[in-house]
């Protein structure tokens, strides 16, 4: 299927591995050009060299931290000096709060904020005037499912996600007279390093001893009794930033084996 974004410029934050790699990867394979970011710069630079090789597209990388708003200019400044553009933004870099009330610290919530909502918002502002200019943009973000349905373990991660998904269904509004939509993807569990990161606090909250009873007991919690692959969160971010989808904006959309069972 012809995605028709053959040579539209996307950045996607938090790039060198999991469900950023993999949507870079599916983003050159439709024939856009890439730019994408990590805070680790020799990381993210071999992920775009092996998918410049795998692929035959164009990508570029940048060592920044979407987290501070001097990490959103750097990167935003580079993919303009390299491409003179930008058309669809993947907001992908992020953190994991687990823990239940008593673990929540000012600090640990300070984090998750600046990461995800105000460096989410943060990449929104500087791509908007372009893409207005240009009377054509995707932006999709990923916004974990705990911002749909609390959690009292995912209780850091589910405020700032529920403030992410105002915020998408918000400027889908105001974006769209200029044919700039906005839409979110919920990620469920997905194997990627993050959910390694995450398993000793899962295995105290589950109340096991072993990384293997943990990951068995998560995955009953979803309907297809597994855990996603990166390339399928990946899928989905790329059909929402095509013109295949030049119809849905303001959409959350749960990518997570049925894990959610609520009716939104």
């Amino acid at each position: 299927m012809d995605l028709g974004i053959k040579d539209r410029v996307a950045i996607v934050t938090g790039g060198s591995r999991g469900i950023g790699r993999e949507t870079a990867r599916e983003f050159l394979q439709a024939g856009a050009k890439v730019m994408t970011c990590s805070r680790h710069g020799d990381q993210v630079a071999k992920t775009c060299k092996e998918l410049a090789e795998q692929t035959g597209g164009e990508i570029h990388s940048i060592e920044a931290d979407t987290s501070t708003q001097e990490g959103v200019d750097k990167l935003f400044k580079h993919t303009m000096d390299t491409y003179g553009t930008v058309d669809i933004l993947f907001n992908n870099a992020g953190t994991m709060y687990s823990g239940r009330f008593a673990a929540l610290t000012d600090e640990g919530l300070q984090t998750q904020l600046d990461t995800k909502l105000f460096g989410f918002m943060r990449m929104m502002r500087v791509v908007w005037p372009v893409m207005r200019e240009k009377r054509w943009g995707r932006i999709v973000s990923a916004i974990g499912g705990a911002g749909k349905e609390p959690d009292p373990y995912m209780f850091g991660s589910g405020m700032t996600n529920s403030a992410l998904l105002n915020l998408t269904k918000s400027l889908s509004t105001e974006f769209a007279p200029y044919n700039v939509l906005v839409n979110a993807i919920c990620p469920g569990w997905v194997k990627t390093a993050l959910w390694e990161r995450n398993l000793g606090n899962l295995q105290e909250e589950l109340g096991v001893d072993n990384a293997e009873e943990a990951t068995r007991l998560a995955q009953k919690k979803n309907s297809l009794g597994r855990f996603g692959r990166p390339e399928e969160l990946a899928n989905a971010v790329v059909f929402l930033c095509s013109e295949r989808a030049s119809y849905i904006t303001g959409v959350s959309l749960n990518v997570d084996g049925g894990r959610l069972k609520g009716l939104w």
